[in-house]
């Protein structure tokens, strides 16, 4: 029996779609036959989603430590046996022991999952020339979903035949279209009023998000005299404070994350992804899947949707030209608006879902071992 392990380290409170993407991933190595597990760390233990592994009988090994300590006990977990073992690490703490722990057995297979952009800075660019240097001979694939990233890191020193690029993918199922009835209970919840246009942003980290470009979008376009409000999700006091210094206290609303991203949409006429630096973000291809338009930089993960569905389109990281893009979007007819939604509704599910995603990577797996015949004793 092939065995599959997943070690992410990632531990917020919210699952986001990065943690059904794990759940599916791993279910359908169970349903291939494979004996799987997730790795993740200590401070993961007790969040709601990590319980929901283990009730779907998936094994959580809850692990932290130096990079020496963390390679002996994945060493430990993989143990003496010789089946066909993958190990699949994201978010990069555990990237470096799992390719040591791999060393010198045959019989292991080690992924490499790039979610980030990779810093500029100089130290960050010699560690990365030393770390994926290290790829050419202990790491099997190198995924990422975004092609400048993958450009990136062949220009770093990993083995251009090894990088791929993944584009990230949700759960589909859980962002349908959002009707009106569901939007003017989402505003209700909120206490936001119907006739308010409301442009979404996530402000995680200020700076990589570029909240500040967006705040002065949403200023130009009060400036206009629209009806605009902004509703920042995990901004915290950044994002009040740079609201502040505008004097736009009255028309922010700063908020924590809500229980169901889809409630959040809900919210949203339209959501503005100012960044600076994204792989391919989650909440781009939610809202698209929920009937959101988006606006959005200049990136190759926002490219690559922008290419493919016209209710994503791409702007200059400049408030005015951001604020220019968002008016089009606000002042657009609104059957043509529904038009385009359905069209990137449906486009997301048949091309971005997290199921046939899963499919694939599991093929893949099975080719770097030569087929399922030796992995699961015989055709599926």
């Amino acid at each position: 029996m092939a065995r599959l392990i997943h070690l992410a380290a990632y531990s917020p409170a919210h699952a986001g779609s990065f943690v059904p993407f794990l759940r599916t991933v791993l279910d359908a190595g169970q349903g291939r036959g494979w004996s799987v597990a997730a790795v993740l760390p200590g401070k993961a233990a007790g969040r709601d989603w990590a319980d929901e592994f283990e009730q779907a009988a998936i094994p959580v090994t809850y692990m932290d430590g130096s990079r020496r300590s963390l390679t002996r006990r994945i060493r430990d977990c993989l143990g003496d046996g010789d089946e066909p073992t993958i190990l699949h690490t994201h978010f990069t703490s555990y990237d470096l022991p799992s390719a040591l722990a791999a060393r010198g057995r045959p019989n292991v297979t080690v992924y490499w999952h790039i979610h980030t952009v990779l810093s500029g800075r100089p130290r960050a660019r010699l560690a990365n020339g030393l770390k994926f240097t290290l790829a050419r001979r202990g790491v099997d694939r190198l995924l990422t979903p975004a092609e400048d990233v993958a450009t990136e890191l062949i220009r770093r020193g990993a083995p251009r035949d090894k990088v791929s690029v993944f584009p990230n993918t949700i759960d589909s199922r859980a962002f349908g279209m959002l009707s009106p009835a569901q939007r003017a209970a989402s505003r209700e919840d909120l206490e936001i009023p119907a006739d308010r246009e409301v442009l979404l942003h996530f402000g995680r980290d200020w700076q990589i998000k570029d909240g500040d470009i967006f705040l002065d979008a949403l200023a130009a376009l009060l400036e206009q005299g629209r009806p605009v409000t902004g509703v920042i999700s995990q901004g915290g006091d950044v994002a009040r404070q740079a609201a502040r210094r505008r004097g736009l206290e009255e028309q922010v609303r700063v908020i924590a994350p809500l229980p169901s991203s889809h409630d959040l949409y809900g919210v949203a006429d339209l959501l503005v992804a100012s960044s600076r630096g994204e792989t391919m973000p989650f909440a781009v291809i939610e809202a698209l899947c929920s009937g959101i338009p988006v606006v959005a930089s200049d990136l190759a993960g926002h490219r690559y949707l922008s290419d493919r569905v016209r209710s994503c389109v791409i702007a200059p990281r400049d408030s005015a030209q951001m604020a220019a893009a968002i008016a089009t979007f606000l002042d657009m007819d609104p059957r043509e608006r529904r038009a385009q939604a359905e069209a990137s509704h449906a486009w997301v599910r048949e091309h971005l879902d997290v199921r046939e995603a899963a499919g694939r990577l599991l093929d893949e797996y099975e080719q770097s071992f030569g087929g399922a015949s030796r992995l699961s004793g015989g055709p599926r």
